[in-house]
């Protein structure tokens, strides 16, 4: 279970939401994300690219690249997971999109 701290200093619980993307690559192989698909069906074009890292330590079989992104007046991680091949399993290297999604928890009110 991951948490994280929201914008008024409280903690939420989150879950990976891999997304759909569609990306700009540029001559110099650069990676720029252009538009997010949820799979509801909702679309957000990217308005800009505030920051980007270049992929972290491999861990798992796993390294992820953070893009901050803008879209209208909000801000947001979305993350590029690259997972290497797995040949025991048969799996190739594959990429993959993703962003925090808060979980939809029910507050318990305080009984008297």
């Amino acid at each position: 279970m991951e948490y994280v701290s929201t914008t008024y200093g409280e903690r939420r619980r989150v879950h990976r939401e891999y997304v759909d993307v569609y990306a700009r690559f540029g001559r110099d192989g650069a990676i720029e994300p252009v538009c997010i698909m949820w799979k509801d069906g909702r679309s957000f074009s990217v308005d800009e690219v505030i920051e980007s890292s270049g992929f972290g330590i491999m861990s798992r079989g796993r390294q992820s690249a953070r893009y901050r992104v803008r879209f209208g007046r909000h801000e947001t991680d979305l993350y590029l997971e690259r997972r290497a091949p797995d040949p025991a399993q048969g799996t190739e290297e594959r990429l993959m999109w993703w962003v925090y999604a808060y979980d939809v928890t029910k507050i318990r009110e305080a009984s008297c």
